[in-house]
């Protein structure tokens, strides 16, 4: 039951860790993907928010894709739970990610004639300071979108402009996320810290975890040059 309850945890994490923080402006709108993938790199329990004391559940490059239609299901497999140790009471869960989403999609963004169906296109322009740039129209096809640095950037291009707070520009930050923590970015990882839904000690006996995820707004973009940037699925946990 031990074991079962945290491969079911995986799978919570999985649902909550992605993230971005985007003021919406005027053309922006968000969409259903058909595939996002994201790749998780280690997991850690934690007995604090600052993590000062980590056990760590693996650590290995591992790609999951989160949409209903897939739901994680290989996310169990990510590592072994057996050596958990006894009689330490855990509080939160910290996870390391690429900060590269494998993700292909469309999203229609924009009004009357400023409409556009901006669609992912296999362009894998994407980096640390400029946004992904679709197109408007077309087969959405696979597309490396990622995690870009906090900021203010530019709607036509999706260059980063400069920090958080610039006017008429589209907002990145990571200082209030939704459902983890804490979150920072740097290099190629993103590192996310979240809070358990219940404190955490290993026993014979777990509770059963059941859990829905929604990702029909996951990937947004904005109408005036078709940048897109990845959004946070809602998540409903329940423990019985």
């Amino acid at each position: 039951m031990v074991i079962k309850m945290i491969k079911i945890l995986f799978s919570i994490i999985l649902s909550l860790f992605l993230f971005q923080n985007v003021y919406s402006a005027n053309g922006d709108g968000s969409g259903q993907p058909t595939q996002y993938e994201v790749t998780m790199k280690k997991v850690e329990l934690c007995t604090d928010l600052a993590c000062s004391s980590p056990f760590t559940l693996g650590e290995k490059s591992m790609a999951a894709d989160i949409v209903p239609s897939e739901g994680g299901k290989d996310v169990g497999n990510y590592a072994s739970t057996s050596g958990i140790p006894v009689g330490i009471v855990y509080t939160h869960l910290r996870v390391t990610l690429d900060r590269t989403f494998k993700i292909t999609g469309s999203v229609t963004a924009g009004t009357g004639g400023d409409q556009k169906d901006c669609a992912t296109d296999g362009g894998n322009n994407a980096g640390a300071t400029q946004m992904t740039v679709g197109t408007d129209g077309g087969t959405p096809a696979e597309e490396s979108m990622f995690l870009v640095d906090a900021g203010s950037y530019v709607t036509l291009s999706g260059k980063r402009a400069g920090d958080v707070g610039l006017d008429n520009h589209l907002q990145i930050s990571y200082s209030s996320p939704s459902s983890a923590k804490s979150i920072s970015v740097s290099g190629d990882n993103a590192l996310l810290v979240y809070e358990l839904t219940a404190p955490y000690q290993k026993t014979l006996r777990a509770p059963v975890i059941k859990i829905a995820f929604d990702t029909s707004e996951a990937i947004s973009a904005n109408s005036t040059g078709c940048a897109m940037w990845i959004e946070e699925p809602s998540v409903s946990i329940t423990l019985q």
